[in-house]
């Protein structure tokens, strides 16, 4: 169970810090952090069971990717609809 709140802790601080660097670009600050947790718990338990040396780093790294996934295909969506609408 610690391992858990290691695993979310870090995917709420890759989420903040994602957002931080995003600047008013691609999706919130709510889901930012919300996808980096998710991101890192994901990524983290399947090291683990795996196992895998050094399951935390990889949830970050994991949460890193996951969120630029996220914030890339959002911020696509919204210039296709501007495209489409202009």
């Amino acid at each position: 169970m610690v391992t858990i709140y290691w695993l979310i802790s870090i995917g709420l601080l890759v989420g903040m810090i994602v957002d931080l660097i995003m600047i008013k670009r691609g999706v919130g600050l709510v889901q930012n952090v919300i996808g980096g947790a998710i991101g890192s718990v994901i990524i983290g338990v399947s090291m683990i069971v795996l196992n895998v040396y050094g399951p935390l780093i990889y949830a970050a790294i994991g949460s890193i990717t996951f969120l630029f996934l996220i914030n890339v295909f959002s911020f696509d969506l919204e210039h296709s609809e501007d495209i489409k609408a202009g």
